[in-house]
């Protein structure tokens, strides 16, 4: 097993690598690398965190994430990539409980409102973790597209909206009530309410795509 150095070179703090490095010769050495990363972003900041940070925190050599990633803005739009498929795998569960389309959106966005308290800035998470979904811009739109669009698809087929609908269109509609959701409190309506969050879905996104 890798024998790991004590300590993680961060000013005032010890990273240690712990359960990581135990797994290491099971664990896919890239993944290692991204959630050392996101530890050390959590401890230290984004900004902050260098390569070497981060492959103390994994155990590695500074050689060996260099052989993985080219460098730090490598790595974080990896951390970004990993983010945004924890975050799809959550809401993809949250919609599966729903039976119409109108509960599986409005269960969507309550998982949302509801991301946006879990992933708020507060002592232990660093505010620019949370940045990591919202500057993928385009693509990060083209993603949430891509999820929402087959379940407007399925929508057309049951004949819970129109047959003329334009899924794509609809669907970035609804991904951006949904980025809204994510960056923006309401001045209106308590959004940790779940019950308010799906009636306003139902009543102002859904019955627009009949």
């Amino acid at each position: 097993m890798r024998r790991v150095r004590s300590g993680c070179g961060g000013p005032g703090a010890v990273l240690c690598a712990g359960a990581l490095v135990t797994q290491a010769t099971a664990t896919d050495t890239r993944q290692l690398i991204i959630d050392a990363a996101q530890l050390c972003f959590r401890q230290f900041g984004m900004r902050k965190t260098t390569v070497v940070d981060i492959g103390r925190a994994a155990g590695l050599s500074r050689g060996t994430v260099y052989l993985h990633f080219r460098d730090k803005a490598a790595i974080v739009e990896a951390c970004a990539e990993n983010a945004s498929q924890r975050f799809y795998l959550g809401m993809s569960r949250a919609m599966d409980g729903g039976g119409s389309l109108a509960d599986k959106l409005g269960r969507a966005a309550v998982f949302v409102a509801g991301a946006r308290r879990v992933l708020g800035p507060d002592k232990n998470f660093d505010e620019d973790q949370v940045s990591l979904l919202l500057t993928k811009d385009a693509e990060l739109l083209r993603e949430c597209v891509d999820f929402i669009a087959p379940y407007l698809v399925a929508a057309k087929l049951t004949g819970e909206v129109r047959k003329d609908l334009d899924t794509r269109a609809a669907g970035e509609w609804f991904a951006r009530i949904l980025f809204s959701l994510f960056s923006m409190p309401s001045s209106t309506l308590d959004m940790d309410d779940p019950a308010v969050v799906g009636a306003f879905v139902h009543d102002h996104v859904v019955r627009g795509f009949r």
